[in-house]
This record gives structure tokens, C-alpha cells and sequence, in this order.
């Protein structure tokens, strides 16, 4: 048994030579020391005394107590008793011992009972420093707990905060920046850090950092930002020699510890740690040991914060993927809802056959949608200032009663003179929202209104047909930004729409009025379309019809003594065709300019006759005796350069004579007037045909069977005008 005890231990041996244990025991790394029964220390070895700091002579004679507390000594006391019990003998035990700077060294202490040749049995232990082994458990500890902070974290600044807070929590004496990549201003911003200097700076090129970030396996890719003659200067570095793990032939982990190439450009107890291409670790250590010590789990923990912050961004990524497509399908959803009320307002447009029909359909539909809660139209008075509200829906708290916009003179106003949408909608021409009614209402008295009505936000739009202006619609809402985005294209989009149903409403009215005002016009103007057509010609030119196109464009169908090839010239002209043959030339031109008669007939002017010679064009046009032919003669001034009222007739229709006709267009639907208008200028009826049914067709841009649709149903109606009753299907025709 004594042999196999040698083989095991040596501190388990029975020792017949007390010198030569003692000699032994001196060349031990580890402190080695006997306590008697009584646990007084009878030897140490200088490593003992090394450790504790106390002298040999201290220690030996002394009571265990010196370096162990007494609880300590009880529980090796009872372990020494179940050596007995059990025939053990070998016991561990982890505590600490005070040094002679009243300091504590962390310990694994492990010890058994020896006999001696004299029959006396002492207790030798052996001492193993755990400070560094403790170290690495809390390292290791610090990590895991780590890790699951940076699993929970939801973005980039919480992952920055915890790697800062374990480097600290591991090294207490530690200084630490972390920097994240701001690929806008190509610096590395501080994010967290804890250190005794002040907040630090940015890094960007031409710093140390900026070199380390810039290092790797795989180094970021900022071609044309280094500066050579700068990174002379600057230290380089190289990946620190670590061993790692592959998956899938790929490094892991993903973090990089850095050293310098040239171990003097940066001190040794510096350390970085790239965290791939979103970022830096700084870490500054007290002594070049300690640094050497963090090399792996810094180059762990850089790793797991790669992690960390990839996931953070692929879930805000994630999280900016939901939000798009929610704001998305709310997005069209709401336009759902505007579509289908923009068909419910055309549908109530359809039906509509006055101006205050169509206010009141628009009004009533825009309040039964929820996001209005007052809608009004108002149109200009003909006889004084001010707007007169045609039509309204909705509760407005007597809103309308106080508002100046209904008795302002708003031609004499100016867009920096108002701040009140309706009116500065009007005076500008252009959609006027305000998303937020109370911004400034302690200096506008239409704000304070506006918030003691209960309304948030407003929107008012012009309805303008061309140059021409009707009114405006104004809207109003209870919450703020109700007319942003969508709604307030709608509505923007609506006001054209209203602007048309009320020009062609105008335009009925204009062909069925039994009294008219006849007018002639004289209009100067050498930069009008007619004048420079006239111009080219060198002959007067007498205008037969328009025809406008859905793209812009227009048709003129002019007479003329002169050359009409030489019309290409005009700039405006894109093609002429001739329609007759002789020396009075007759022609359709495509133009892209707005010719006078086109902008009369869009006022609701029925143009008799119009003529152009030189800079000079003369009309004579009838409108509805109700027309107000002061707005007339003030639009045409807005768009050349004199217009003159040279004569102003009242004519009834016996008058004109025009009562036949009168009721063949009352029947006729917009687009059997126009195909048959077209057909008539392109002398579709001319003997021999000018033009075939399908190249009439084909200027109006329909197909053949239906112009012949649209020219049979015109006939058959003008014919019963003629001849008696109308066929049973008059009524459906009219709706074609």
C-alpha cells in the first residue's frame, strides 16, 4: 500500500526522511504547508510565503487562523474527520486567505493526512492561486449574461450600452468606447462608452480607429476616402492570432480583434475589436497583461454583438417591411374609399342639370363620406364683391355668417394680403390646404372661427374650367391633417371634375336659352394663334368650327383666299389637311394652342361667326341673357392684349330663327352632336364626300360602327323634328 502511495501522491507517502521532503516540498510552484493536529502551522515553503506575503518565521508557530478565518479551519476540520470515517485521503477546498496587506487571495486549497516514521500524523495542504481561474468564471459568466441582454435588445444603442457594461463588469479598471459606422457621414460615431476622460469624439479618416474599422478578413469597402499621404502617418493593424471555430468553412465568430503591425505605434494595454461593418471596440487596460488576457473574450463578445446588432437589423428591417405594407393596405383601402366616392359624385353629377344641382350633390356626398364635416361651393356675384355659397352640407356653427371671403372684393385682393383659404384659393388659382387650423389662430380671426366650429383642418379648390372661374369648394374637417396626401389629390382632382359638369351645364344653358345677349368683339393681339395663321397666309381666315381633341390638341376648320400649305409654318401647327379644292381653300389644321373660339365656347358662348385679318380678329357670339358678360370681356383681357365690346344686342329666338334647331340639339346627347358636327366640317356631306365615315371616325378617334350609330340616331331625330313623332327608342338613343 506504501508503494502504491508513492506512485499516487507524494503528499500522501509515509516519510521516513524529513529533510528530504522539506527539499521536495521547497522546488513545489504551488505553497505547501503542515498544521498538526491542533492546526499550528509547522512548515511552509516559499512559495507559501510568496503568496501571503507574510515571512517563514511568521507563519511556522503560528495558529492556522493567521491566514484562514475560523470557519474555514471548522470545515477542514471536518473533512479531515471523514478522511477517517470514509479512508480518505485527499480533500478540496475553495476559500481565501488574508495576506500581510490585510488583503484576501482566492485559494483551492488541497490537503490530506500524513503519517510520519515517529508515528506523529500532520496535515500538509497545497495552495493554488484561483485568482485567475475566478477571472475567467466571471468572464465567462459575464458573457452568458450577456448574451441573453443582447438577445433582448431592440436596438443599436441597447447593444452598445451592454458591451460597455460587461467590459467594465469583467475589468473594473477598464475604459471603454464603442463606436457604430455612420455610412452618411462616413465617421464612427460614440455610441457608449465609460471612461474617465471627456465624451469622446468622432473618428473618421485619418485616425487610428478609422485604420482599425477599416482591418479585417474582409475589410469595408470605402474606396476613395482613404487619404495616402494621411495613412502614412497612421498605424496598421492585422488580425490578432486567436483560434476560432468554422461552420461551413465561414469563420465564427465574426468579431476581429486587431494588434498593431508595429507593436510601438499603438500602446500594448490598447485593445480593438471590429464588430464587422457596423462598428469599433476600444477597450483601454491598466497593463499589457490584462489586455492579453481580454484578447479571446473580447474577440467573443464582439462576436455575439455582431450578432446582436445583425438581428437588430434584420428586424427593424422586418419591423419597416410590416410597416410599409400596413401602411399600404391602409393606403389602399382609403383609396378605395375616395374611388368610390368619387363614383358616387359623378354618378350625382350625371343628374345634376343646374349649378346649384351639382353644388348640392358634391356638398351632400363629400359629408356623407365621415372625413368632412362641412362642405360649401360658392360662386362669384355678378353684380357686387364677394361670393354668394351656392350650395353647403354638413354643420358649420354659423361659420359661413362671419366669414369676409362673402363680402370681400377679391380682385382687389392679393395671395400675401389673406391668409383665409377660400379667399386665397380664389386669388391664387391653386388648392389651399391648412393642416392644422389653430398654427397662429391668435392672428387670424378665421382660425378662431374656424377652432370655436370645431374644425381642425381645411382645404379649399378652385373650380376653374380652363382660364375660366366658377367658385370654389372649401371643405372642413374636426381632426388635423385630414386633407393630407390622398384625400387632398381627391379633392384636388374633384374640383376640375365639378369645374367641367358646371361649363357643360353653362353650355346647355347657353344653346337653350330662348333669350340671348349678341356681342360682337373686336380682339388685337399679334401673338394670337388666328394672327399668326393669318400671317402665314397673307390672307384673312375665316374660322368654320373647333374641335377639341382629349390630348391637347385641336382641330380648326378654316377658310381662306390664301396658300394653306403655307400654315405649317406656324410653329403652333402640326398638320393641315385640305378638305376642298379651288381659290376659297377649305382646311382642318391640328394645332397645339388654344384658339379665341375655343376659349368663348368654354365660357358658354355660342361663336356665329369669327374672323382673323392681320393682328385683328372679329366674332360675334350670343350668350344666355343671365351670362355676365363683364366676366367675359375680363377673361379675354387676361389672355390678349385688347379686347373691345363694340356692339350688344338683346335677340329672342324668333329672332334668331333658331327654334328648329334649338330642339334637335335639346335631344342630341354631347357626343352625337359632336360626331355630327365633325362629319358636317369634314364634308362628310358634300357631294362627292370630302371624307369617308371612317375617316371622320378616325379624327374623332371612335370606331366606325359607332359614328354610324351616332350619325343615323342625329338623322332620325332631326327627321321627327321635320315630320312628326319621334321612333318609341328616341329615349335610349339619348343616352348613347
Amino acid at each position: 500500500m506504501s508503494e502504491n502511495r508513492n506512485r499516487e501522491d507524494v503528499t500522501d507517502t509515509s516519510l521516513r526522511d524529513g529533510e528530504y521532503a522539506a527539499k521536495i516540498l521547497e522546488q513545489l510552484p504551488d505553497g505547501v504547508f503542515l498544521v498538526n493536529e491542533a492546526f499550528v502551522i509547522t512548515s511552509v515553503n516559499e512559495a507559501v510565503t510568496s503568496m501571503t506575503g507574510y515571512a517563514r518565521d511568521e507563519l511556522v508557530g503560528s495558529h492556522s487562523t493567521m491566514l484562514a478565518g475560523e470557519e474555514t479551519i471548522a470545515v477542514a476540520d471536518r473533512i479531515i474527520a471523514q478522511f477517517r470515517e470514509e479512508e480518505s485521503n485527499v480533500g478540496v477546498l475553495e476559500s481565501a486567505i488574508r495576506t500581510a496587506d490585510d488583503s484576501t487571495l482566492p485559494i483551492e486549497t488541497r490537503f490530506s493526512t500524513i503519517e510520519f516514521d515517529d508515528g506523529t500524523r500532520q496535515h500538509v495542504g497545497v495552495l493554488r492561486d484561483a485568482t485567475e481561474r475566478r477571472h475567467h468564471e466571471r468572464t465567462l459568466e459575464a458573457l452568458n449574461q450577456s448574451a441573453r441582454r443582447l438577445l433582448r435588445a431592440d436596438d443599436p444603442g441597447e447593444v452598445c450600452e451592454t458591451v460597455a457594461d460587461v467590459v467594465v463588469s469583467v475589468w473594473p479598471d477598464a475604459e471603454v468606447v464603442v463606436y457604430l459606422y455612420d455610412g452618411d457621414e462616413t465617421v464612427l460615431e460614440p455610441t457608449a462608452w465609460i471612461a474617465n476622460e471627456p465624451d469622446p469624439d468622432l473618428k473618421g479618416i485619418g485616425t487610428a480607429e478609422w485604420e482599425a474599422f477599416t482591418t479585417g478578413d474582409q475589410p469595408i469597402d470605402l474606396s476613395g476616402h482613404r487619404n495616402a499621404e494621411i495613412a502614412d502617418d497612421l498605424p496598421s493593424f492585422q488580425r490578432a492570432e486567436q483560434e476560432s471555430t468554422t461552420v461551413d468553412g465561414e469563420i465564427n465568430p465574426t468579431g476581429r480583434v486587431l494588434e498593431p503591425t508595429d507593436r510601438t505605434s499603438v500602446p500594448r494595454q490598447q485593445l480593438f475589436a471590429t464588430l464587422d461593418e457596423y462598428g469599433l471596440l476600444v477597450v483601454r487596460l491598466p497593463d499589457q497583461s490584462v489586455a492579453k488576457e481580454l484578447t479571446e473574450p473580447a474577440e467573443l463578445l464582439a462576436a455575439n454583438a455582431v450578432a446582436a446588432l445583425g438581428r437588430v437589423d434584420r428586424e427593424a428591417e422586418l419591423a419597416e417591411q410590416r410597416n410599409s405594407l400596413a401602411e399600404r393596405t391602409e393606403r389602399l383601402e382609403r383609396l378605395h374609399e375616395f374611388n368610390d366616392l368619387l363614383r358616387r359624385i359623378n354618378s350625382a353629377l350625371v343628374d345634376a342639370d343646374t349649378l346649384e344641382g351639382i353644388a348640392e350633390a358634391v356638398c351632400e356626398q363629400l359629408v356623407d363620406a365621415g372625413s368632412v364635416s362641412f362642405a360649401w361651393i360658392g360662386e362669384r356675384y355678378r353684380t357686387h364683391a364677394g361670393l354668394r355659397p351656392v350650395a353647403r352640407a354638413g354643420t358649420d356653427e354659423g361659420y359661413l355668417d362671419e366669414l369676409d371671403a362673402l363680402t370681400t372684393d377679391l380682385d382687389t385682393l392679393s395671395t400675401s394680403e389673406t391668409d383665409e383659404p377660400t379667399a386665397r384659393a380664389i386669388v391664387s388659382g391653386e388648392p389651399v390646404a391648412v393642416d392644422d387650423v389653430s398654427t397662429g389662430f391668435r392672428e387670424h380671426r378665421w382660425r378662431q372661427q374656424a377652432l370655436s366650429c370645431g374644425f381642425q383642418s381645411t382645404m379649399s379648390v378652385p373650380l376653374v374650367y380652363n382660364d375660366l372661374s366658377y367658385g370654389v369648394l372649401s371643405v372642413y374637417a374636426s381632426r388635423a391633417d385630414a386633407f393630407a396626401g390622398d384625400f387632398g389629390k381627391l379633392l384636388t382632382e374633384l374640383g376640375t371634375t365639378v369645374a367641367n359638369a358646371i361649363n357643360g351645364v353653362e353650355t346647355k344653358r347657353s344653346l337653350r336659352s330662348r333669350s340671348v345677349v349678341e356681342l360682337d368683339l373686336r380682339i388685337e393681339d399679334g401673338d394670337a394663334l388666328l394672327a399668326k395663321l393669318t400671317g402665314a397666309v397673307d390672307e384673312p381666315v375665316r374660322v368654320e368650327g373647333v374641335f377639341p381633341r382629349s390630348d391637347g390638341r385641336s382641330t380648326l376648320y378654316l377658310d381662306t383666299d390664301g396658300d394653306p400649305s403655307a400654315l405649317e409654318s406656324v410653329v403652333a401647327v402640326e398638320s393641315i389637311r385640305r378638305l376642298t379644292d379651288g381659290a376659297d381653300a377649305t382646311v382642318d389644321a391640328t394645332v397645339t394652342r388654344t384658339p379665341v373660339n375655343e376659349r368663348l365656347a368654354d365660357y358658354g358662348a355660342n361663336v356665329e361667326e369669327l374672323v382673323a385679318d392681320g393682328d385683328t380678329i372679329e366674332t360675334t357670339v350670343t350668350l344666355p341673357s343671365s351670362a355676365d358678360v363683364r366676366k367675359l370681356i375680363e377673361t379675354l383681357e387676361d389672355g390678349y392684349r385688347s379686347v373691345e365690346l363694340r356692339a350688344k344686342r338683346e335677340r329672342s329666338a324668333v329672332e334668331r330663327g333658331t327654334d328648329p334647331i334649338t330642339a334637335v340639339e335639346e335631344q342630341l346627347t354631347d357626343r352625337q352632336l359632336e360626331a355630327v358636327r365633325t362629319a358636317y366640317l369634314n364634308g362628310y356631306f358634300n357631294w362627292p364626300r370630302t371624307n369617308t365615315g371612317e375617316e371622320v371616325a378616325e379624327r374623332l378617334g371612335i370606331t366606325q360602327p359607332t359614328f354610324n350609330r351616332h350619325l343615323r340616331t342625329t338623322e332620325r331625330k332631326l327627321f321627327s323634328s321635320l315630320f312628326g313623332d319621334s321612333p318609341s327608342n328616341d329615349d335610349r338613343d339619348r343616352n348613347r
